[in-house]
């Protein structure tokens, strides 16, 4: 059976190497970070949270503002929290929701503006898809090289074989038996007389 050591206790003391410290800090930071907004969301508190990184950059997180929290920490210092603190406080809630509103409103309408954008580009994509594939029908001989024409001519060959075939083989079967009209010089359907010679 093996045998481990158990839960143990990290000592806390300063990461040395200064990458991992800086991971750590931003791994640290985004979890303290998500249990404010969990805290604040789940109990309608009102929470704020500062700290400076080693290079002295500062990361915040306020709830409902950083002013408000500030001028809270200041009355309660200097006297207790009244009714009045408590309207105030449901004001700036208020004011800190419409807040939100606006931007999430904002978010959904840049949102709207870029899926309708980007089903414009699409469009036009397969517009040009489309074209493309227009270009490069049989018809169109113009840029191809002399190996790809003499492949386009035999297809012609073939084809044009098929269909002298599956005429003469038609004309048989109605009992007509002119058939040669269709392999000799008596056919006057277009292109050469000879044709299906």
């Amino acid at each position: 059976m093996k045998h481990t050591k158990g839960k143990q206790k990290i000592e806390m003391k300063e990461v040395e190497d200064y990458e991992d410290r800086m991971t750590t800090f931003s791994k640290r930071k985004a979890g303290i970070l998500k249990k404010m907004n969990e805290i604040v969301a789940l109990c309608d508190a009102e929470a704020t949270f500062l700290v400076f990184s080693q290079a002295g950059k500062p990361h915040t997180f306020t709830h409902p503002s950083m002013e408000d929290a500030v001028g809270r920490v200041k009355n309660h210092l200097s006297h207790e929290p009244s009714e009045r603190d408590d309207t105030n406080t449901g004001s700036l809630v208020e004011a800190y929701k419409m807040q939100k509103n606006e931007e999430l409103k904002k978010l959904y309408v840049d949102f709207a503006e870029e899926v309708e954008m980007e089903k414009e580009k699409e469009k036009k994509l397969k517009e040009s898809k489309s074209e493309k594939k227009l270009d490069k029908m049989w018809w169109n001989a113009e840029g191809l090289s002399v190996e790809e024409l003499e492949r386009m001519h035999q297809k012609f060959v073939e084809l044009n074989g098929s269909l002298c075939g599956t005429a003469s083989q038609n004309f048989e079967n109605d009992g007509d038996g002119s058939s040669s009209d269709l392999t000799g010089r008596g056919y006057h359907g277009g292109g050469e007389a000879d044709a299906c010679e």
